[in-house]
């Protein structure tokens, strides 16, 4: 047994404390909730905490400068967005100057909205930013490859076949003896006209640059065709003789056969006022009839038959027994006119009268004389009409020939022929028709009468000529120029850079475009006449064309942003909760090492109290 050493008491001393510094550090933890409070808690584990850490703070301050740069796209594309209302707007001013009914002061007043328009859109590009940052009026880009280039390209092409746009050729009654016109130029005139025409083609591609970045690739071609063309307009007029005989041959003509008249074979086509070669006819409706007082017209009869001849026609009516026949008949030199009149009525004693009016059909106006006597204005009683012969000459400017009845064998002379002014006109009023009259008293059963006129020696004061008016376009020469203007680009566009992550590399550059109006081509508009509005509608369409593929780019980046910022919410999420696995206590684990710290710690302390009573059992073997 010794004293100097107290091997228990050391032993139950260095227990307590080991215990001591446990249920230390276990409140420690409990007390701060974290498993690592200094270095020498778990080093390892320290340093993948703090790198963690400072990767979560990253990805938070990457969090708002996501959130940054969607505001700075979205502010961009709304700039965007009122300068394509403003492109809408003007092309609609452009394409109601381009309409004809609008005079040149509305014009001027179009261009003045257009150009306020234009003012409109520079505001916006220049007054469009993001804390202090321009976004629509960027012209500060980096060219990387220039292949523009101009190309002029010169034609000459001509002279063309003459090409004929008003053809006009008539037959027309001329005197005998008019002089022909050998085919002769009337008018000539050679007039150049310019035309102007454009075409832009415009688009903008993401490209690769040299450098390894992102850039863009500006390709338009700009078309213009400048056309002169030259042309020669010549009006010439021809007149010669027509020798067909047909425009003088009698003929035989009808449009149904109550309305049948004498014209020639062929008439001209231009034939002026009183030369139409119309020579006089019978109607229908005009054929008085009475029989035994009872009044009717040819129409009042039924048409039994109706025929063409070789040389005329023939036509057959009844009505209750009297039948009358007509006749029209045209030889070489002559026209006649027939009527027989039949009584198959089973009565006898049929007291019959018939008159008939005698007029052209169409456009004939004549004058009327009798070398006979025959009165021509009034009516003409049987004993002043000749038995044979000529009862009437008939003329006008075209034409003379004479009138007479058809005698001999069984035709019966007229009781009276009645005129009117001295005239035989084709209006159908009557105004100046002849209209001969017969009649048969005690016509029996079976018994015929006839009667009839004839129209002949016909002289024709005029010959027929053909005249040719014509007009041609010849296309002596067209010039075309065309310049193309090739703008091929490369650029890098001023760019805001966004980070969107915690490592070097984590950036989005959102490019900063120019979209004031002399970028876009859309500087120098108006509607002062229909080419120079023709080109401005050119110019839109190009433009509007540019700003919605500036507002695609920007579409794109907005989503680009959005899919990043989900992204980096979760990258941050999942690292904070693995940090937390490393950093963070267990808490019910802690307060099991405590409990366990606090027995042993008590324990501790009993056994030290006994270990150091040992050594007094020595006083009592001292006693």
């Amino acid at each position: 047994m010794i004293i100097n050493t107290n091997v228990l008491a050391m032993n139950a001393g260095n227990n307590l404390r080991i215990n001591n510094d446990k249920k230390s550090k276990s409140m420690e933890k409990l007390s701060s909730g974290l498993r690592i409070n200094r270095a020498a808690d778990d080093a390892a584990g320290l340093t993948i905490s703090e790198k963690m850490r400072g990767q979560i703070r990253g990805l938070h301050q990457a969090s708002r400068n996501i959130q940054d740069g969607i505001s700075l796209v979205q502010t961009a594309e709304s700039g965007f967005q009122g300068i394509t209302d403003i492109i809408q707007r003007q092309k609609e001013l452009i394409i109601k100057g381009m309409n004809g009914t609008y005079s040149d002061n509305d014009r001027k007043a179009i261009d003045l909205e257009i150009s306020q328009l234009n003012d409109a859109i520079e505001s916006i590009a220049e007054g469009t930013s993001f804390n202090t940052i321009n976004l629509l009026a960027r012209d500060d880009y980096q060219i990387f490859a220039d292949r523009s280039s101009q190309n002029v390209e010169h034609t000459t092409s001509g002279p063309f076949s003459p090409t004929t746009t008003n053809y006009e050729s008539k037959t027309h009654f001329w005197p005998i003896g008019s002089p022909e016109t050998p085919k002769t130029v009337t008018a000539s005139s050679t007039v150049t006209t310019i035309k102007d025409d454009s075409n832009i083609t415009s688009t903008i591609t993401s490209i690769i640059l040299p450098n390894g970045e992102g850039g863009y690739n500006l390709y338009s071609e700009s078309e213009q065709v400048h056309t002169e063309t030259t042309i020669t307009t010549e009006s010439t007029h021809e007149q010669v003789l027509v020798t067909d005989p047909r425009y003088k041959e009698p003929d035989v003509k009808y449009n149904t056969p109550d309305n049948v008249f004498f014209q020639t074979k062929l008439i001209p086509n231009g034939t002026f006022v009183g030369q139409y070669p119309d020579f006089g006819g019978a109607e229908d409706r005009f054929t008085y009839i009475e029989i035994e007082g009872a009044n009717y017209t040819l129409a009042d009869f039924t048409l039994m038959g109706f025929s063409e001849t070789a040389n005329g026609v023939r036509a057959t009516y009844q009505k209750d027994g009297i039948e009358i026949e007509k006749s029209f008949i045209a030889d070489s030199i002559s026209f006649t006119a027939q009527f027989t009149i039949h009584n198959n009525s089973g009565i006898d004693n049929r007291d019959i009268r018939i008159g008939t009016a005698f007029k052209p059909q169409y456009d004939g106006n004549y004058s009327l004389a009798s070398s006979a006597g025959v009165p021509t204005d009034g009516t003409a009683s049987s004993a002043q009409i000749p038995d044979s012969g000529t009862a009437f000459e008939i003329t006008n400017d075209l034409v003379d020939y004479e009138f007479s009845f058809l005698t001999g064998a069984n035709y019966l002379k007229p009781d009276t022929v009645v005129t009117k002014g001295s005239q035989l006109t084709s209006d159908s009023s009557l105004t100046h028709p002849i209209v001969p009259s017969w009649s048969r008293v005690g016509l029996n059963n079976g018994e015929t009468m006839e009667f009839g006129i004839r129209l002949s020696n016909f002289i024709f004061k005029m010959d027929v000529y053909r005249d040719t008016d014509m007009t041609t376009e010849t296309i002596d020469q067209i010039d075309v120029t065309v310049t193309t203007d090739i703008k091929d680009i490369d650029y890098a566009a001023a760019a805001v850079s966004i980070q969107t992550g915690d490592k070097t590399g984590d950036m989005i550059k959102i490019p900063l475009f120019d979209a004031r109006s002399s970028a876009l081509g859309i500087s120098s508009m108006g509607v002062s006449s229909y080419e120079n509005a023709k080109q401005s509608l050119v110019k839109l369409d190009s433009a509007l064309n540019t700003v919605l593929t500036y507002r695609s780019v920007y579409g794109a980046y907005q989503n680009r942003l959005e899919h990043t910022m989900n992204n980096v919410t979760n990258y941050s999420e999942n690292l904070t909760a693995a940090e937390s696995r490393i950093r963070d206590t267990d808490m019910a684990k802690e307060m099991m090492e405590l409990t366990r710290s606090q027995i042993l710690t008590e324990a501790g302390q009993a056994m030290l109290a006994q270990a150091n009573t040992t050594p007094q059992s020595v006083l009592k073997l001292l006693g």
